[in-house]
């Protein structure tokens, strides 16, 4: 697997003839989902980072997750628009299970592949602070924890 970009032809490929054609005829629908896409995307590629992963190039997603991403993008472009059958009660479910699966790898219970190439930022680090009634403690404190 390898990340990609994702593109609004991805998009509208998970979507039926039909119901293209009836998103076509909404004004400026395809600004709205290109505008969707990139934040998607880059937020998917944040979470990801949030849970200890590397991410790929800018607007790429790993394949590994790709049907997630597009079911977040196509949700929210869905209901962005005035109220029509495509948002359907499947897709929402779609989209309810692709926000569950970006929880997991947001807190790094669910590992995402490695790209090829890195974007070479960091996320977070998990170190703990040990705080006392209000105080930072010095690591010199605990040096003779333990003995008698």
């Amino acid at each position: 697997m390898a990340w990609n970009t994702l593109t609004t032809a991805d998009i509208t490929a998970e979507i039926l003839p039909d119901e293209v054609n009836a998103l076509n005829t909404v004004q400026g629908s395809a600004a709205i989902l290109t505008a969707l896409l990139s934040t998607v995307t880059a937020e998917v590629q944040a979470q990801i980072l949030v849970g200890g992963n590397q991410i790929g190039p800018a607007g790429t997603v790993p394949d590994q997750i790709r049907s997630d991403a597009i079911a977040l993008v196509r949700w929210k472009w869905f209901c962005s628009l005035p109220k029509t059958d495509l948002q359907s009660d499947f897709r929402q479910a779609q989209y309810e299970e692709a926000i569950k699966r970006m929880k997991e790898i947001r807190e790094g219970r669910e590992k995402v592949e490695i790209p090829a190439q890195t974007q070479g930022v960091s996320g977070p680090s998990f170190r703990m602070e040990a705080v006392r009634r209000g105080h930072r403690l010095g690591t010199h404190s605990f040096d003779k924890l333990g003995e008698t």
